[in-house]
């Protein structure tokens, strides 16, 4: 079922309910949430307004209107969703987070649940997680056989510290957790794993994974001081947040260990400044990291209504400063019934991929510019965001619209 056809016999559903009004809250709830599992929706927004209940599915990134609902039903519908993620229901000025499983089709779905209080009333988000065996393979989440051979050598050294940057919701855990199956099924012999996570997304049985709690004083600092009292070879960070966590996880990159984590940067070479000036020693950041990923993610062209277009002058010379290439011809969807008119259909992930050597550690202990990280990485053969995002759009997997929505365009124009 497409997605189109699903968001269409879910709004249908739920209309004829209201009409009819002989319905259970139970019902209305699970009818947004299964139809959310089979519109591949990655977040299911409830918004109270003053006109009543604003329903909407983010698909591939944009949003998508589910249905409207009365204001009445509100109280009742958050209930629901708070029994069913073990939350106070009786509070509603607090905000809360918890957690929701369903099966559908035998397939397990997780939805992590967000509630917070706003003045037309409590606001509900829930986020879709799907750990299917495709998902969690590198090839499954779209990254070319090239660079999957490039990243795989770093991870099966077993040390230093591997860092993937980008936005929210540019899948940078779900790499993660790809790059820790692949570690697992690779390398068991030889290493433990564990992980550190605030929430945990995904649960696997073939590694340990480590909560964060910090009503028991147990954050992300604390957990990993105790986690490498366990000598383990591999362990992912969730995030890096402050000073005292970098430190700790930077000196287990410089002793031996292998540690996968993520970080708010706008690029690969961000990464590297951003953390001299969280104080981190040049010296240490030089030595412990082994590389830097950055990645957005751009939707790809429905293959139903794909067609040729012809490019204008300006994004030709765009090209051109980029790859050096001649193009004259680009791609976009139409719009169909299989990609709700869109002219997208999912989505894949552009990538930066730096690998540290002794120049650009030796370019970090004189603590050079961003501008210098980024001009030696690039000499040296790193494909940044925005070359990778035109080729991309060259080999039709995605449009130059796309391309300027999600990636950063500082660098587009420069010889």
């Amino acid at each position: 079922m497409s997605a189109h056809t699903a968001i269409s016999h879910v709004d249908s559903k739920i209309q004829d309910m209201l009409a009819s009004g002989d319905f259970l809250i139970s019902e209305l709830v699970d009818s947004m949430l299964y139809g959310s599992v089979a519109s591949h929706t990655s977040d299911v927004h409830i918004e109270p307004t003053k006109r009543g209940i604003r329903v909407r599915y983010r698909i591939d990134g944009i949003f998508s209107e589910l249905t409207a609902l009365p204001s009445g039903l509100h109280d009742q519908i958050v209930s629901r969703i708070k029994v069913m993620a073990n939350l106070i229901s009786h509070q509603k000025m607090i905000t809360q987070e918890g957690r929701i499983s369903l099966e559908r089709e035998s397939q397990k779905h997780d939805l992590r649940v967000s509630i917070i209080p706003t003045i037309t009333g409590e606001k509900v988000v829930l986020r879709l997680f799907s750990a299917t065996e495709e998902l969690l393979e590198f090839e499954g989440l779209g990254y070319t056989d090239e660079l999957i051979q490039a990243y795989e050598k770093l991870l099966f050294s077993l040390r230093g510290m591997v860092i993937m940057t980008g936005p929210s919701g540019s899948g940078k855990t779900t790499t993660l957790y790809a790059s820790m199956k692949r570690i697992q099924r690779k390398l068991d012999r030889f290493a433990s794993l564990i992980t550190l996570e605030d929430p945990v997304e995904y649960e696997f049985d073939t590694f340990c994974q480590m909560p964060v709690n910090r009503q028991q004083g147990l954050d992300f600092s604390a957990g990993l001081r105790a986690i490498l009292r366990q000598d383990p070879e591999v362990i992912m960070v969730g995030e890096i947040r402050d000073h005292e966590t970098c430190e700790v996880a930077l000196r287990a990159g410089l002793t031996g260990h292998m540690v996968l984590t993520t970080i708010h940067a706008g690029s690969s070479c961000e990464v590297i400044t951003r953390l001299l000036n969280m104080g981190m020693e040049p010296f240490i950041v030089a030595s412990a990291i082994s590389g830097v990923v950055a990645q957005r993610l751009v939707r790809t062209i429905c293959e139903s209504c794909k067609q040729e277009v012809p490019a204008d002058a300006v994004q030709q010379a765009y090209v051109k400063r980029l790859l050096k290439r001649e193009v004259t011809t680009f791609y976009e969807g139409k719009g169909c019934d299989e990609c709700r008119g869109t002219g997208y259909s999912g989505r894949r992930p552009v990538v930066e991929f730096l690998i540290f050597d002794d120049g650009l550690r030796s370019l970090i202990l004189k603590k050079a510019a961003t501008s210098e990280l980024r001009d030696y990485c690039v000499r040296q053969g790193m494909r940044t965001l925005q070359a990778d995002a035109m080729v991309r759009v060259i080999d039709g997997d995605t449009t130059i619209e796309e391309v300027f929505r999600n990636v950063p365009l500082h660098d587009f124009g420069k010889d």
